[in-house]
C-alpha cells in the first residue's frame, strides 16, 4: 500500500481529534465575533491555496465576511501601500517554511492585518511570524503528495466558520453537521470510483469542473492528477469553462465532474450532459442517489458544505491507485519534493 493510501485513509482519525479539541479554533472565532473582520486575506500556495479557497467560500457563504487571496509576489516583493486595518491574513501551510509566505504575513502585519497560521508543523517560522497559530494534528506526511494534511486544512476551515456563525447566532447547521463528519469520511472508502481508473489510466490530459465550495475541490484533484499521474489536468468554474476552454473538449476527451448539492449543481449537471453529448468520456461525482449518468457516488453529508469532504476523500483513494496503474509511485513525484520553499 502506497503512503499516499494510507494517508487518506487515516483522514477520519484525525477529523475526529480535531472534533474532540477545537480549543485554539473556538479561542480565535472568540476574538474575530468581538470585532467582527471586515476583510480576511488567504495566502497560500499549491494544495494550500486549495484549503484556502474552501474556507473563504464558507466564510462568505456562511457568514459574510469578504475573504479574497491576495498574490504572494504582489505582498512579499512588491510591497503596495495596503490600508488593513480590521482585517486578518490567514495562512495555510503544511510545513510553515515558505519563505514567500512568512514575508506575505510580515509585511501584512506592518499594514495593519491581524494574523493567524493554520500549519501542520509545530515550531515552524511561519507560526512563529503570526499572532494566532492552529496547529494540525495530521502529523507527519510522508508522501510528497499532501492528502491528510489538505483535509485536515479543510476541516480548521470549516471549524471556525461552523464556531464563528455560533458565536455570532447565526444558524447555519454546520456545527451540528461536522460532528458526523469523521462518520462519512470512513464510509467513502466503500464507493466504486472504478471507472475513474478506465478513463484516466492512458489518458495524457483531460478538464477537471467544480463550482462554487467544489471549485476549490476540482483545483486540487488536478493538481493531484498532474503530481502522481503525469496528466495535465486543469480545472475550471462550470460556468467559467464555457468562456472558451470547453472549446478542447471533443469527442473522447476525459472531463471529471464535481457535483455536490446546492444552487450550483443544476448546470454543474447540465454542463456535463451537454460534454457527454458532443462525445466527451464524463464522469460526474455527486452524493449517492444523485441522478445522471456517469455517477461516481460520493457520500452524502449532513450540510452540502461538507459534501467536498467525501469527494476529495474518494478522490484521492482512486488518484493513489491511478498512479500505480500508470506505472509512477505516487509518493515520490520525478521533480518534486515535500516541502517547497520559494520567493
Amino acid at each position: 500500500m502506497s503512503l499516499m493510501l494510507s494517508e487518506t485513509l487515516s483522514t477520519p482519525a484525525i477529523v475526529q481529534r480535531m472534533l474532540e479539541d477545537d480549543s485554539a479554533i473556538h479561542a480565535l472565532t472568540r476574538q474575530w465575533a468581538q470585532t467582527l473582520p471586515e476583510l480576511m486575506i488567504t495566502v497560500a500556495r499549491g494544495s494550500s491555496d486549495h484549503a484556502a479557497a474552501y474556507f473563504s467560500y464558507a466564510l462568505m457563504s456562511q457568514v459574510g465576511i469578504p475573504s479574497v487571496s491576495i498574490p504572494l509576489s504582489l505582498v512579499s516583493l512588491q510591497q503596495p501601500p495596503l490600508r488593513l486595518k480590521n482585517s486578518w491574513v490567514a495562512a495555510f501551510s503544511q510545513s510553515g517554511k515558505s519563505p514567500d509566505l512568512i514575508d506575505s504575513v510580515h509585511y501584512l502585519h506592518q499594514r495593519g492585518a491581524h494574523s493567524v497560521a493554520l500549519v501542520n508543523t509545530a515550531g515552524s517560522p511561519l507560526a512563529a511570524m503570526s499572532e494566532h497559530e492552529i496547529l494540525l494534528p495530521a502529523g507527519l506526511e510522508q508522501s510528497v503528495a499532501a492528502t491528510k494534511s489538505y483535509v485536515a486544512m479543510l476541516m480548521a476551515g470549516a471549524l471556525a466558520v461552523a464556531s464563528l456563525a455560533d458565536a455570532l447566532a447565526i444558524d447555519t447547521g454546520l456545527s451540528e453537521a461536522l460532528q458526523h463528519l469523521p462518520g462519512h469520511l470512513h464510509n467513502a472508502a466503500a464507493e466504486d470510483w472504478s471507472p475513474l481508473l478506465g478513463m484516466l489510466t492512458n489518458a495524457d490530459k483531460m478538464i477537471v469542473i467544480g463550482r462554487g465550495a467544489a471549485l476549490p475541490i476540482a483545483q486540487e484533484a488536478a493538481l493531484k492528477l498532474k503530481e502522481t499521474s503525469g496528466i495535465q489536468a486543469e480545472a475550471f468554474s462550470s460556468a467559467e469553462v464555457r468562456h472558451g476552454p470547453m472549446e478542447i473538449i471533443e469527442e473522447g476527451y476525459p472531463v471529471l465532474v464535481f457535483a455536490p448539492s446546492g444552487p450550483e449543481q443544476p448546470g454543474t449537471l447540465a454542463f456535463a450532459a451537454e460534454m457527454r453529448a458532443r462525445g466527451a468520456r464524463v464522469l460526474v461525482v455527486a452524493p449517492r442517489g444523485t441522478v445522471c449518468e456517469g455517477l461516481l457516488p460520493s457520500v452524502p453529508t449532513a450540510h452540502a458544505l461538507l459534501e467536498p469532504f467525501t469527494m476529495i476523500q474518494g478522490f484521492y483513494l482512486s488518484a493513489a491507485q491511478l498512479a500505480e496503474a500508470r506505472g509512477r509511485n505516487p509518493d515520490q513525484p520525478r521533480y518534486l519534493k515535500k516541502v517547497t520553499q520559494t520567493r
